[in-house]
């Protein structure tokens, strides 16, 4: 098990222990925090769609309240390491080589969040759905609370602190991260690890893609090793714009005619929605006002309706 500290500087204590809605807000965003890290660095990816986390999320994420820090309000947490959570996952010793066991899904949202925090476009540390799971931090900051520091569970890791600033940062990448996008991918199927679903995608120019199986079993993965395969999926991007990773629905065997027809690296058909910049306020001279009761001929009413009578 490792010790977390969770500091909440700014906030003027006015007693024993902290606000109910506090934390309740800031407990939320920990757990959904480290359960999308913890899943992105296992699974490849945060989030899918529909349902639960799988049963190995909730348990490789749970953590334990031990108590109330003294001095600084904040509290203590106690979370078990992956091989303490995921023994079974962990058999291999290099099942996964990218991960060390002895960290924890505290450690990884930490490292996720700092990626964020520091404005990383070309992070692989996070992906869209786990800067969502991140923005809820901002909630912390609705309490009076001016930073939160978190102080790593090994006394050689540097803590984090969060700040509202550092979450503005995170709501921008988030708000500049292109939207998914359906594609469809010729290449060799170069690697493949069963732990996680994931394969390596070489195209044709040699750029290598990173994929995710969606759906089905790891061994579907299996004949298409060191083959040409067309996948067909889901582009995610990262918030610069290049491609993140494809979560791949389906893989059909492919040729030279489809290396030459579909290998190439996916790249944004759209834009981000950006809402607040569509509600523009009306004057009496912009928007609809600007229009109504304008025609744009010189035509009378009777001309007009004499050729709608025409089209009619």
């Amino acid at each position: 098990m490792l010790n977390y500290t969770l500091l909440l500087h700014g906030l003027q204590s006015t007693g024993e222990g902290l606000p109910g809605a506090l934390l309740r807000d800031l407990l939320d965003a920990v757990d959904r925090g480290a359960k999308g890290a913890v899943r992105l660095r296992l699974e490849g990816r945060s989030s899918a769609k529909g349902g639960f986390p799988p049963a190995w999320v909730n348990e490789a994420a749970a953590f334990r309240m031990a108590g109330f820090h003294r001095g600084t309000p904040g509290v203590e947490l106690r979370v078990p390491t992956l091989l303490e959570a995921l023994p079974q996952r962990f058999a291999q010793e290099d099942l996964f080589p990218h991960v060390d066991p002895g960290d924890s899904a505290l450690t990884l949202m930490g490292r996720s969040l700092g990626e964020a925090i520091s404005g990383n476009a070309e992070s692989d540390a996070y992906d869209a759905p786990l800067l969502r799971s991140f923005e809820e931090f901002k909630e912390v900051f609705r309490h009076g609370v001016s930073a939160l520091e978190i102080r790593n569970g090994r006394s050689d890791r540097p803590s984090l602190m969060v700040t509202p600033e550092g979450m503005k940062v995170v709501h921008q990448l988030h708000r500049q991260t292109p939207r998914s996008q359906r594609v469809r991918i010729a290449g060799k199927v170069d690697a493949i690890r069963h732990s996680d679903r994931a394969f390596t995608l070489v195209l044709e120019s040699g750029e290598q893609i990173r994929g995710v199986l969606a759906e089905g079993e790891p061994e579907v993965l299996a004949p298409f090793f060191g083959r040409v395969a067309v996948v067909t999926g889901t582009a995610q991007f990262r918030p610069s714009g290049s491609l993140l990773r494809v979560d791949a629905d389906l893989l059909q065997p492919g040729g030279d005619e489809d290396l030459s027809m579909w290998s190439e690296t996916p790249r944004p058909l759209f834009g981000v929605t950006d809402v607040p910049e569509l509600r523009r306020l009306q004057g009496p001279r912009t928007g609809i006002n600007a229009i109504i009761g304008a025609w744009p001929g010189d035509e009378t009413d009777d001309e007009v309706f004499a050729m709608l009578e025409e089209m009619s």
